[in-house]
């Protein structure tokens, strides 16, 4: 090896060695199949896209987050920052006609230049699904109910799920005569759980009493029902009583799937792409200090591509998962029993080790003719089992 040769990988890429690849690869298939079992259907994008289409889902912030290249003739090309956008357009391009709604299903690579941090890096994997055509309180619960069966698939039994509406406290907001630069302030102080900023904004700003105590209560984390008791009677002009109908409308769905201990109300969820438009949510784990599994509608992505579509779905964090999964002991391994076979005959030792696997053993021939005691070293530093296996004459 060349002494000045830096073998190590670039910031926030990994590498997947043999026992994690394995355990990623059960959680991937676990997760295939139930979205399989709900009637999805699995699609698979390119890696790379023109950065100008991709670029139609994005704010100029998440467009500073791509990779860039150029082809040789020339074109700009990116690589995919989120598994949607990708699939907006192909869906756009190729199932217009198709019947709704879509149910699509997805595993893959994503890319984001952006700081690593817990269980996220520059490249990272997704698993999800998008729910095409359909613009309803159920469509939106659905997705939320299968993202948590997910997760109970998978083992995390212990998660919370914070709901809630991206248009709701702009609408909220647009209510009082706070300066702009005052209410994105606001906002974003919500989004970051900064109560102390959240009050002092309201309290030093020029409201009425009704507009300061509405504010401060529903910045605050709380469960449905409490969330809704505080609105109860309020009077609202009629664009914040439509989607706090829909939100109603989703938290009673959630909540006949046996989800109201799990779920509460966040008006302060933000998601990473600015191109949703009505319910998001967001899944965490006390086990990690992030958000394990994330979405919500995006009812305008579409319309980008030529394509004027409702929509709503969302991606679960593999790296997440698996540290979640890791932390809380559940992570999955294969049951197969693993055997070192060996022996003279070498036909004879196919056969044996084609039989072994049609039983569901995982099975190595020994390739090099080792001794009994090369073969036993071996075999118990790779956790086999060792068989022999006689030739005929023997």
């Amino acid at each position: 090896m060349a002494p000045d040769l830096n073998l190590s990988t670039p910031t926030g890429i990994r590498d997947w060695p043999a026992e994690a690849a394995g355990t990623k690869r059960i959680v991937e298939n676990k997760l295939a199949d139930l979205f399989a079992s709900w009637r999805y259907e699995e699609v698979i994008t390119g890696t790379i896209e023109y950065e100008d289409v991709i670029g139609r889902g994005l704010n100029d912030e998440e467009k500073s987050q791509l990779y860039r290249f150029f082809g040789r003739e020339g074109e700009a090309f990116t690589l995919r920052p989120d598994m949607t956008t990708p699939i907006a357009r192909f869906v756009a391009s190729q199932l217009a006609g198709a019947p709704l709604p879509i149910r699509l299903f997805y595993t893959g690579n994503v890319f984001r230049h952006e700081k690593p941090q817990a269980g996220r890096y520059r490249e990272f994997f997704q698993a999800g699904i998008e729910l095409i055509g359909t613009d309803t309180g159920r469509a939106d619960a659905e997705v939320i109910i299968l993202a948590s069966e997910a997760l109970r698939t998978l083992g995390v039994e212990d998660f919370k799920i914070g709901v809630g509406q991206v248009q709701l406290l702009d609408l909220l907001l647009e209510m009082t005569c706070l300066p702009d630069q005052t209410k994105n302030l606001l906002k974003q102080s919500i989004a970051d759980k900064d109560y102390v900023t959240v009050n002092s904004i309201i309290e030093s700003a020029s409201l009425v009493e009704e507009e300061k105590e509405l504010l401060n209560s529903l910045s605050l984390v709380q469960s449905g029902e409490e969330f809704f008791e505080r609105l109860a009677g309020k009077p609202l002009p009629s664009p914040i009583k439509i989607q706090l109908e829909r939100l109603r409308d989703v938290y009673d769905s959630l909540a006949a799937a046996g989800l109201m201990d799990n779920v509460f109300i966040d008006l302060g969820i933000t998601r990473d792409f600015e191109y949703y438009t009505g319910i998001v949510f967001e899944v965490y784990s006390p086990a990690l200090g992030f958000p394990i599994c994330g979405g919500g509608r995006y009812n305008n992505l579409f319309g980008r591509f030529g394509f004027p579509c409702p929509a709503t779905g969302f991606a679960l964090g593999i790296e997440r998962i698996l540290l979640v999964l890791k932390r809380v002991g559940k992570l999955p391994s294969s049951n197969s029993k693993q055997l070192l076979v060996y022996g003279k005959d070498f036909k004879k030792l196919l056969g044996a080790a084609a039989g072994l696997r049609s039983q569901g053993f995982a099975v190595e021939i020994d390739l090099e003719g080792k001794s009994r005691e090369e073969l036993e070293k071996y075999a118990r530093a790779a956790g086999m089992e060792l068989l022999g296996v006689p030739a005929e004459e023997e």
